[in-house]
């Protein structure tokens, strides 16, 4: 497929912009995607595979740059005490030298993210018919042990009233059910 920009070279990258909620998608070759979009990468990928260590040691980079203060201005270099790698290598290479990088670089990398996803958590999506092991065991429950870990939770966060008021449910549905048997 060409790029949707110069129709010259093959497109290797799709670019997704999603403005006032109008979804657009085109097809780019590495050069118009350099020149056209804030997707920078130092050197096109002529000859190369992109990976997603290329592309995540890009994306951090370029995220690192637009959210300097001042050009020039210095930041500490971090280094991880076990491997030796610094921020910037990881920046570079796009993966860490060891586990322990990943709390040598915590802060940092921390504000990175939040900068770029605007949390350090991802939560993402559930696929279809996902039960978590927590909402297995409660669907089990019969409605009074339901109620039961709802009046625990009550008492807990101090809601006196509401516990009460579920207390005095869970007193009915006993009674009613010495009635049925």
């Amino acid at each position: 497929m060409l790029c949707d920009r110069c129709q010259i070279r093959d497109a290797k990258i799709l670019y997704t912009e999603i403005i006032n909620g109008v979804k657009t998608e085109q097809h780019l070759c590495e050069e118009c995607a350099t020149d056209y979009t804030s997707f920078q990468m130092e050197k096109p990928l002529l000859n190369s595979d992109m990976t997603l260590n290329s592309l995540l040691s890009n994306l951090l980079g370029a995220y690192q740059t637009s959210s300097a203060k001042r050009p020039g201005e210095g930041r500490q270099t971090i280094v991880c005490e076990r491997c030796k790698t610094s921020y910037d290598d990881f920046l570079q290479r796009g993966r860490f030298g060891c586990a322990q990088c990943y709390r040598s670089f915590h802060k940092e990398l921390g504000k990175t993210l939040r900068g770029i996803q605007g949390a350090e958590a991802h939560t993402g999506k559930r696929p279809k018919g996902f039960v978590s092991a927590t909402d297995g065991l409660l669907k089990d429950l019969t409605k009074e042990e339901k109620l039961t870990l709802e009046l625990q939770k009550a008492i807990e966060n101090e809601e006196y009233e509401e516990a009460a008021r579920l207390r005095d449910l869970i007193k009915e549905l006993k009674k009613e059910e010495t009635n049925n048997a």
